[in-house]
């Protein structure tokens, strides 16, 4: 029957193994498909997400992010539809009026650049998830520990016996929720804590988070200001890989004359030496975006709030950082 058959593809309610192995025998015989198109016009649903994602180039996390939306959504029987707003909140824009006209079930934002557009987006009754910086706007979210994860770096540090760490990164006017203001809260509060004051000659917070230039230029700045800082915390791995540029330049051994760690593991591994860094779950949080968007679609009729996930960080230990040199505590105590 074709309720049987129904059943099978599915794979929902009972079907004997015996009327299960004929219905598959038939399927591949006849090379059958599920004509997506048509059943979305008879229930009325795309079963399609839009994901518009801040950038696609040059950090990784978002490629890292989209593959965990796909393979749930797959997974669950949902298309994904992909839109890069290269960093324009205008761009951004156009994605969501695409996706309206495309009825979409979710758009997830990875990451939101407008609060006009998310707030476009709702309006046209569509499930938002907004991930890792959200905006003022209220929706299903999905987001980082930032702050336990950079905390957790300068405590490894300060377990090295350095005291001199500097940190290069940015700080936002707002909520301390920013991810920039969260990181930078880690490392001072993880200063603090071990009793040390925070020198504003060690802290860079004008620095463009995302660019190898401004990691190269940040450190040159940062030993200009303290030539006896011993250990650095640094906003990403791509600002992290311009540091290691400098060094080089500047003939500074990693990790014998300066610690370095840098935070997300997007190119950690492939620097030389191997960058400790922060990990961010850039797959799971895919995952989760993704859950998060087809469990807001399924249950629209019923929910009463919004859904929310905060996943943790790791700290990843390589080549970047080591114990503190005699020499170097020597130097430090003496300056």
């Amino acid at each position: 029957s074709t309720a049987t058959v129904g059943r099978v593809l599915h794979n929902r309610g009972y079907v004997s193994q015996d009327a299960r192995s004929r219905v598959e025998q038939a399927i591949q015989e006849t090379g059958f498909t599920i004509n997506l198109v048509a059943q979305s016009l008879r229930r009325q649903r795309s079963y399609t997400i839009g994901h518009i994602l801040t950038s696609l180039l040059p950090n990784p996390f978002f490629a890292g992010v989209e593959v965990g939306v796909e393979e749930v959504a797959i997974a669950r029987g949902y298309n994904v539809v992909l839109w890069n707003a290269v960093q324009s909140a205008e761009r951004e824009r156009q994605g969501v009026e695409a996706f309206i006209q495309r009825q979409v079930e979710a758009i997830i934002f990875t990451t939101p650049r407008s609060a006009a557009n998310i707030e476009l987006a709702i309006s046209a009754g569509i499930e938002v998830v907004q991930v890792e910086r959200p905006t003022r706007i209220d929706s299903h979210m999905v987001l980082i520990d930032n702050y336990s994860g950079a905390r957790a770096a300068v405590e490894h540090l300060l377990q090295l016996g350095h005291q001199r760490i500097g940190y290069l990164g940015k700080v936002l006017p707002g909520s301390p929720e920013v991810v920039d203001n969260q990181r930078f809260r880690g490392y001072m509060d993880a200063l603090e804590a071990a009793g040390i004051q925070a020198d504003e000659q060690r802290i860079l917070l004008e620095l463009d988070p995302y660019s190898i230039q401004d990691g190269n230029k940040g450190l040159r700045q940062l030993l200009a200001n303290d030539p006896d800082v011993t250990a650095v915390l640094v906003f990403s791995d791509i600002m992290a890989s311009g540091v290691l540029q400098a060094a080089y330049e500047l003939r500074l051994r990693i990790p014998d004359d300066l610690s370095v760690i840098g935070f997300d593991n997007t190119y950690a591994a492939y620097l030389s030496p191997a960058l400790s860094t922060v990990a961010i779950p850039m797959v799971d949080v895919g995952k989760a975006a993704a859950q998060v968007a087809i469990d807001a679609i399924e249950n629209r009729q019923r929910q009463l709030q919004f859904y929310g996930k905060r996943l943790a960080t790791e700290l990843i230990i390589r080549g970047s950082t080591a114990v503190l040199q005699p020499r170097q505590a020597a130097h430090s105590q003496n300056t």
